[in-house]
């Protein structure tokens, strides 16, 4: 088994960037008064530093291209060792290092389940748990438009793009790339959602959690309690779209702002917005209209996977919820799940099986993105499909095995899968360390998107 150098830089990369990000954390929990939290946020600062320094200092004169097998590792330790480097203020602020680490995969892995509120834990750490949520967002696009995207080479190719060439000879080529693209549109959206919740009367801190959080879907918020208790319901509506934002394809949002036209689309976002409509229809055909805002907003961020509850006596189950949440949003987004195009491509699908039956001599062709499917490409998503419900079975099994009640099982190992905490409906506060432990590994395997984890595993311990 062969370790590329360029794996060995782009982790050390990843470990400098964590701790220029909590550099001034340092002095905001010391004005805080909270010095134990400030020398948390000092290891981690001194912690990246001199690894990604030593690590980068030693290979710097590398410049073998790096293949498949070190880009996946690259996704895996990644999302595995760090969360470690952030945990040790988390750690200070929870007083428990099981909680705290749990927290830093929670929040890197965009999950957004916490164990402190946000009144207990503090304004360093409540920005903290949204500045790193954003920042897993952003190498969450990252990966999706170059790892993922050529590991999908042979499949219906989802993730592709015409903004990145895959280099398969070396999939590190194009992180930068897709850091300055990406990035400038997560950038821009982030600041665009900051100023007008600003303009809608919003805390300015509160706006700019919302901003980090709601883009990154993560489900953190700067209060407790439901939105409608502290947010003004045009405020609601902003923090939806950026949501909405967050889950569509960056790719499509980055080709609409470059050349003000959409060169392609798969009908997420269009899928999404009518699951919104059709939720506030339904509260106001059945219940009364008053419910239709919240019931319609409940549903967005559902899909986003991000788990905001608009109202406090919410109308949609929570069961509807969290199932829509397995659906997510768009494959190269900060949402988690199957992915809504996997979904659209299926029923598509079903559709040509549907009508065979009244033409059974007919052939069927399923075109998706103005292209033809191969049965193969569809057996890859039929697989993709299935492996989520797999995963979800193995994890309440996991959990139940740590000592969680049967719902909690269930309700952890189905909100930790699609990176949706706050839909688990359950205090995370009164899990054991075991329990956290394992919920925290589900959120690895879904933001790995199940089988890219499986392959990753695979490679570590085999041969290039």
């Amino acid at each position: 088994m062969k370790w590329s150098p360029r794996f060995f830089r782009a982790l050390a990369w990843c470990m400098i960037f964590i701790s220029l990000a909590a550099l001034p954390f340092i002095l905001f929990a010391g004005l805080e008064g909270r010095g134990d939290i400030a020398r948390g946020f000092t290891v981690t600062v001194a912690s990246g530093a001199f690894i990604g320094g030593i690590v980068l200092a030693g290979t710097g004169q590398v410049n073998r291209p790096a293949g498949a097998s070190a880009a996946l590792r690259l996704a895996f330790f990644g999302w595995v060792l760090v969360p470690l480097l952030a945990a040790p203020p988390l750690i200070a602020a929870t007083g428990s290092m099981s909680s705290g680490i749990f927290e830093a995969y929670s929040a890197l892995t965009t999950t957004g389940a916490i164990i402190k509120s946000p009144e207990e834990a503090g304004v360093s750490i409540t920005l903290w748990r949204c500045v790193l949520a954003w920042l897993g967002g952003l190498g969450s696009l990252v990966l999706a438009a170059t790892v993922f995207a050529a590991l999908d080479r042979r499949g219906v190719g989802l993730r592709r793009t015409y903004l990145l060439t895959v280099e398969h000879s070396d999939l590190f080529t194009n992180f930068g790339r897709a850091l300055r693209r990406f990035g400038a549109i997560y950038v821009g959206v982030t600041l665009a959602g900051f100023v007008l919740l600003m303009l809608l009367g919003t805390d300015p801190f509160d706006s700019l959690c919302l901003a980090l959080s709601g883009i990154a879907t993560a489900g953190l918020a700067p209060q407790s309690g439901a939105l409608d208790v502290w947010l003004s319901p045009a405020a609601q509506g902003v923090l939806a779209l950026l949501c909405l934002m967050g889950a569509w394809n960056m790719a499509v949002q980055y080709d609409l702002a470059s050349r003000r036209r959409i060169s392609r689309g798969t009908g997420e976002l269009r899928a999404m917005l009518v699951l919104g409509l059709g939720a506030a229809l339904y509260a106001a055909v059945t219940i009364d209209i008053s419910h239709a805002w919240a019931s319609g907003l409940d549903m967005l961020f559902a899909i986003t996977t991000t788990g905001y509850q608009t109202a406090s006596q919410p109308v949609l189950p929570l069961t509807l919820l969290v199932l829509l949440a397995m659906a997510g949003g768009s494959t190269i987004s900060t949402s988690g799940g199957i992915k809504m195009p996997r979904i659209l491509l299926l029923l598509r699908r079903a559709g040509g099986e549907l009508s065979s039956l009244s033409h059974p001599s007919a052939a069927v062709r399923t075109r998706f993105i103005g292209r033809p499917v191969s049965d193969s490409a569809l057996t890859g998503v039929w697989v993709y499909a299935l492996a989520y419900p797999a995963a979800l079975g193995l994890g309440a099994v996991a959990l139940g095995m740590t000592g969680a009640s049967f719902h909690d099982s269930w309700a952890v190992s189905a909100a930790s899968l699609v990176n949706a905490g706050p839909l688990a409906g359950v205090d995370f506060a009164a899990l054991s360390p075991a329990t956290l432990a394992v919920s925290a590994a589900i959120m690895v395997l879904g933001r790995l998107e199940v089988l890219a984890a499986a392959a990753a595993i695979y490679v570590i311990f085999a041969r290039d």
